[in-house]
Order: structure tokens, then sequence, then C-alpha cells
């Protein structure tokens, strides 16, 4: 499906994205560590898919333009949040090519980055509609424990860890912020029935798109010794009702047409570029299998 406000997505993208830099540096003396880290972190920016999620599915939904691109700023800050403190915690050195914060800046100008950009995501939501801003902050609170729960059973996971574990931490790990990306411009514009639908819909693309890019890390994760790429797991597993898939290209694709479907089913076609995406995706996974 081409989604027919993507010209003007493209433009909002980049609104959105100045927005999110202004809105951590305000209050910052330029200068300072933690001015330079924020301004080092978003000088390279990723593949922002959060947000344009979000502007798509708000723009479809009818928000204002500016309400649109406050809510897509909030779920980007809040992200590129979760990047800082994961490279931290897992102790990986890069980040988009280049050094990541707590190498370049410190362990603990990390921190700070992370906490201040947290807070950063939540003025953003709020502001994207004040007489809702109890539900958008709500809704963001939601995701950011699933998220940490996620975090927290991956980092707790060991050397035990299975397929049916893996799925389970990259549901909570990854999928509230895909989720949220539909989820916010939902509450904004008062379709909350449809609320759960776009959670399972971020939950299974969250999984899927996890075990997509470990296909394509598992010579890399093999040599390392990894313990959570889910294309080894899926090798080494065989009690796992996962495991009864043909492989582990069937497995993404199991949750990327799940996520496809709920998607499809959101209001006013607010879930068309998530569709898309997993569309894009299982062509890919049939390339590569043919």
């Amino acid at each position: 499906m081409t989604i027919k406000n993507r010209p003007k997505i493209s433009s909002l993208m980049h609104i959105s994205r100045t927005l999110a830099e202004k809105t951590a540096l305000t209050e910052l003396s330029p200068g300072s560590a933690l001015h330079d880290a924020i301004r080092f972190h978003f000088a390279t920016k990723g593949s922002e898919a959060r947000a344009a999620l979000c502007l798509s599915g708000s723009l479809a939904l009818g928000l204002p333009a500016d309400s649109a691109v406050r809510l897509a700023a909030s779920v980007e800050t809040l992200h590129n949040a979760s990047l800082i403190q994961d490279d931290l915690q897992d102790h990986d050195e890069f980040r988009r090519g280049k050094l990541a914060i707590w190498k370049q800046f410190g362990p603990d100008i990390a921190i700070n980055a992370t906490d201040l950009m947290i807070a950063s995501a939540f003025e953003l939501v709020a502001s994207a509609g004040p007489t809702s801003a109890h539900r958008l902050v709500a809704t963001m609170n939601r995701a950011i424990s699933r998220t940490l729960q996620g975090q927290t059973k991956d980092l707790n996971a060991g050397h035990d860890l299975n397929i049916d574990q893996a799925v389970a931490v990259a549901k909570e790990k990854s999928g509230p912020l895909f989720s949220l990306s539909l989820e916010l411009p939902l509450v904004l514009s008062g379709h909350f029935y449809f609320l759960e639908k776009a959670r399972d819909a971020g939950a299974a693309f969250g999984i899927g798109y996890q075990i997509f890019d470990d296909i394509h890390d598992c010579l890399r994760d093999r040599e390392s010794g990894s313990l959570s790429n889910m294309a080894l797991l899926l090798e080494s597993s065989s009690s796992s009702e996962l495991a009864s898939l043909e492989s582990v290209e069937d497995l993404a694709s199991h949750f990327l047409s799940q996520a496809a479907s709920s998607a499809a089913s959101l209001p006013h076609g607010c879930g068309a570029l998530l569709t898309e995406k997993c569309t894009e995706l299982l062509s890919e996974l049939d390339r590569e299998a043919a």
C-alpha cells in the first residue's frame, strides 16, 4: 500500500527531529558535558521508524500537524533514551557507526542523558494535547514500564535463555514503543477501543522485526557466542512449541503476518504504514528463501 501522505510525513519528520533535540537541550548550558552528549547523539539519526508510524497514524486520524509532530517527537525521544541506556547496560561500544554515549562521555553522563530524554518525552507528549495529557502520559508510562520489564528480563536471562523466553523478552522489550507509536494517536483522537489491537500489532511486529534482524546478524552472533540471537536459539531448541515451525524465517513470517493483520484492522487506515513495513519484510524473507 502506498501511503498518500508520505511527502508530508517526510517534511514533518524533520520538524519532529528538530523539536526533540531542542526540547532536550532547552535547559542545558551550551558547552556543558550533558549538552554536548545530547547533541552528539542526535547528530546521527536512526531509522526513525517509530516517528514515521506515529506521524502516519496521526494524520490518518485527522490530528493537527503540530500535535502529530509532538507525539512523534515524544516517541522518538523515548526510543533514543532506551538506546543510550541499552548500550550502557550491554556494554556496546558503538551506535550508528560511532562511539556510544557511555563510551564517548562516560557512564554517568549516559545515565543523565537517559533521564533527561525520558523527562523530555513526557513534556512533548503532554504538550501534544493538553486536555488529553493525563491519558497520553499514562499510555507512555505503561510503554516505559513494559519496555523496562523486558530489558530487565533480558539482563537477567543468563545462559539458560530458550526460544520461548527470547520471544517473550522481544515482545516486552521491542514491542511497546512500536505500539506506542499507534496508541498515542488513537488516544488523542479518542479511539480508545482500538488500543488493545494496537498493542497486539506492536508486540507482534517487535518480535518479528527482532527475529528478522537476528537472521541477518546470525553469523556475527555465532562467532561472538551471543546468548540472545533467536535464529541461533531456534536451531538448538527441540522442546519449544515455536520450534515446530520449519525454519526461523517461518517464525519471523508468523509474527510479521500477525502484526500486519492487527495493524490493518485499526481505524481510518492509521496502521497502514506498519502493514506496509510488514509486507516489505515478508517479501524480503521470501526472496532470501528462494
